[in-house]
């Protein structure tokens, strides 16, 4: 039986690194990639990768990818942060740009990476997929547009995987992971709330599994689907278990009576409150489907952090 063609959109950023990486190493894909920068898109030729350059937002450029064949789409290109007319010309209209390539393509399957972010207004906990959409920032409502429109080529024959990861750490990443090891380096960060609050992550080789396993299964195609690590951590547990890691002291604890003078504090008191919400996300449907994450966040938050201090010192 011959490889299957497999398209990667976002293949320069994180998650969709991590996927072109997994599905090399399992030698049965032949793996394009979507690329717009030759620079960034280089250290995927070792994983066996071809390379096209197109945008997704540029609908015409896409066009020269009517003469593959193109088993498997990816859609992993996405924008977290800038103003709403950029987060919605790259998710939104990128996304459905995107759809009407997999249709015109005729793939067998069409995998969507969204996000938890379109239901994480809801104060239930744990948040679950059937919950009605609500954003709390411009990025979350992009992607809810962004998952109308993939929802919407669905009804009309196009099949959809939809999965939604919590938060996403791992090797090389870039934002999250980074900013928590710097504050906790420097010790100007505390644990509010003694640090009880639950923060559910999800690491990156867990995301990239279920998306590949999510290929094999039609159920996937009916609904949406979170994906986040099997265990739920309490906030001072992944800070205590990134300071271990790289050997710093563990974090301390804000004493009671500062806690209202520092979270009426502009930016300080925007960051802190993110850790007084407990952000629990049930992944019932995914294993009722078969999958298991496959990496404890403990040992996952442990590989991290040293590689995110191997890199460091590489570069210095």
């Amino acid at each position: 039986m011959s490889n299957k063609n497999v398209l990667v959109t976002g293949s320069t950023g994180f998650i969709g690194r991590h996927l072109v990486e997994e599905l090399s190493r399992r030698g049965e894909y032949n793996i394009f990639c979507l690329v717009r920068d030759s620079l960034k898109a280089e250290p995927l030729r070792g994983y066996g990768a071809k390379f096209i350059y197109a945008d997704i937002t540029q609908e015409e450029s896409l066009k020269k990818l009517l003469g593959y064949r193109i088993d498997f789409l990816f859609h992993c290109a996405g924008c977290v942060k800038g103003n709403k007319a950029l987060l919605y010309k790259i998710n939104v209209s990128g996304t459905e740009n995107i759809c009407r390539l997999a249709e015109d393509l005729n793939v067998e399957r069409m995998v969507y990476l969204s996000s938890v972010a379109v239901v994480s207004g809801n104060n239930t906990v744990p948040l679950y997929e059937d919950l009605p959409y609500k954003a709390t920032s411009i990025y979350g409502e992009s992607k809810i547009e962004a998952e109308k429109r993939v929802f919407d080529y669905r009804k009309k024959g196009l099949r959809t995987v939809i999965l939604r990861p919590c938060m996403v750490y791992g090797e090389g990443e870039p934002h999250m992971l980074r900013q928590l090891l710097t504050l906790l380096k420097f010790k100007i960060f505390p644990l509010i709330n003694g640090g009880r609050n639950k923060f559910h992550l999800v690491y990156v080789k867990n995301v990239v599994d279920a998306m590949i396993f999510s290929l094999n299964k039609d159920e996937f195609l009916k609904e949406a689907f979170f994906v986040a690590d099997n265990e739920v951590l309490t906030v001072k547990e992944v800070f205590t278990i990134l300071s271990k890691a790289i050997n710093l002291s563990p974090p301390w604890n804000l004493p009671r009576g500062l806690t209202p003078f520092l979270l009426n504090i502009p930016l300080v008191g925007k960051r802190l409150r993110f850790f007084l919400k407990d952000r629990v996300y049930s992944i019932e449907k995914i294993k009722n489907l078969g999958f298991r994450p496959t990496y404890s966040a403990e040992e996952a938050l442990i590989k991290s952090a040293r590689y995110f201090l191997y890199e460091k010192r590489r570069n210095s």
